[in-house]
């Protein structure tokens, strides 16, 4: 036998063999999961890919394992290199700074955004550079985000444009707190758990779950990568990973619950009101707080020197909002929740605010109709949060109306290129205290 026949040959059997363990891992995955492996495609979802019977509120504590509570914002993710997390920046010469605030929906949308803006910066040939400086935070709510820009503003801060993209939190999160938690309407969202009455074993137990969160998110990632995504035994091995992380995540969230579990506490929960409120009651007082909450963004923006833009988030329970696909309307639409309920009554009301914030000369823009005459696909899950077409759709849609600010910051950032002298770089981090 030749030596290229010999080395065909190898390379057949090689190729025979791994074809072969392939197919049997591919038939193992299908009966350990009821479905092929789709190239990556499993993602964990609201339990981590785990089949349990935790309550909705223990749920909710593991959404919280990643965050730090904070005495101005409420509470900010744990990461060091977070900008809330940081002294705020100055404003460089030749940088348009731009600020972005809201909840999840905000903070899914912000990389969208920020691609958005560059792109507009390049295809203007403009010289100066545009840097989106992300706020958000998941669960964020008005006086939320008016808390967060005047601390950073009384910390030095400096910013062109300040955005703001909310409209569903102000709604749902003040019912929450009140008729689910028993906490104030108006504290930050997760207060009974985030306040600093948490033991160090308590905090240890919470951090636990954060390393577990971390490590679940890598793994979802490495099951989308290419081009190992495609190998069964590469799936079912990392799909059995993933689900026994998932398994200690709920494990460890279940143990914070037990011992969360006490009396009224202030500190937990905040004042009690004089009076009990209906729905009703609460959503137009919630409405309020959002209405005041862009009022005084606006009027700190203009004293800081920068310019404010707020626009309401599109949300599929908004009437006439969009003609829901097939799957939206199976998947992601519940006729029956309370999100459905509360925007079929306090709609009406939300517009006349808008409406009202605009006849103050406040840049408020409407997203709630930017899907009107889209049929496909926006959402993806039954909340308010978008695909990665939605979120691209948002982000254009909000560049589009920005660009008058962005002209106008753009030309006065360029301006200072070459005239020297201004802001410098971002501020430095805080010296670590002596011991």
């Amino acid at each position: 036998m030749s030596r290229i026949k010999q080395i065909a040959f190898y390379a057949l059997m090689v190729v025979m063999t791994l074809a072969a363990i392939e197919g049997l891992a591919q038939a193992a995955y299908y009966v350990a999961y009821g479905e092929f492996n789709g190239g990556g495609a499993f993602r964990p979802g609201p339990t981590g890919g785990v089949r349990d019977d935790v309550t909705e509120r223990e749920r909710r504590e593991r959404l919280i394992a990643g965050y730090i509570s904070h005495p101005h914002y409420g509470y900010a993710r744990a990461d060091a290199d977070y900008a809330l997390n940081r002294l705020p920046p100055r404003r460089p010469d030749g940088v348009v700074l731009i600020a972005l605030l809201g909840g999840s929906v905000s903070r899914q949308v912000a990389g969208y955004f920020r691609s958005a803006v560059e792109s507009w910066f390049r295809d203007n040939d403009l010289t100066a550079r545009p840097v989106v400086l992300d706020l958000t935070d998941n669960g964020v709510k008005q006086p939320q985000q008016a808390h967060r820009i005047a601390n950073t503003l009384a910390l030095g801060g400096e910013y062109d444009i300040i955005v703001n993209l909310d409209g569903r939190n102000e709604l749902l999160g003040p019912y929450r707190n009140y008729f689910e938690e028993g906490a104030f309407p108006f504290y930050p969202r997760y207060w009974y758990l985030l306040w600093e009455g948490l033991t160090d074993t308590q905090k240890l137990t919470a951090s636990r779950i954060y390393g577990l969160r971390q490590r679940e998110q890598r793994l979802d990632s490495l099951a989308a990568a290419q081009p190992w995504r495609w190998s069964a035994l590469y799936g079912i091995v990392n799909r059995y990973l993933r689900e026994r992380t998932a398994t200690q995540i709920l494990a460890l969230n279940h143990e914070l619950t037990v011992t969360l579990a006490g009396e009224y506490s202030r500190q937990r929960y905040g004042p009690e009101l004089e009076t009990a409120l209906d729905e009703y009651d609460l959503s137009r007082m919630a409405l309020r707080v959002w209405y005041r909450g862009s009022v005084l963004l606006a009027e700190m923006s203009r004293a800081a020197g920068a310019e404010y833009y707020h626009f309401q988030q599109p949300n599929q329970y908004v009437p006439g909002s969009k003609p829901l696909s097939a799957q939206e309307r199976a998947d992601y639409y519940d006729v029956s929740s309370f999100s459905a309920r509360i925007y079929r009554d306090a709609h009406p009301l939300l517009l006349r605010l808008g409406d009202a914030l605009r006849q103050q000369g406040i840049n408020y823009h409407d997203l709630t109709q930017i899907f009107a005459a889209s049929t496909e696909t926006l959402y993806r899950d039954a909340c308010c949060h978008l695909n990665q077409r939605g979120n691209e759709l948002v982000a254009a849609s909000m560049v589009q109306r920005l660009e008058p600010a962005l002209r106008r910051r753009a030309a006065l950032a360029g301006a200072k290129v070459g005239g020297g002298g201004g802001g410098g770089g971002g501020a430095a981090r805080p010296r670590a205290r002596a011991r």
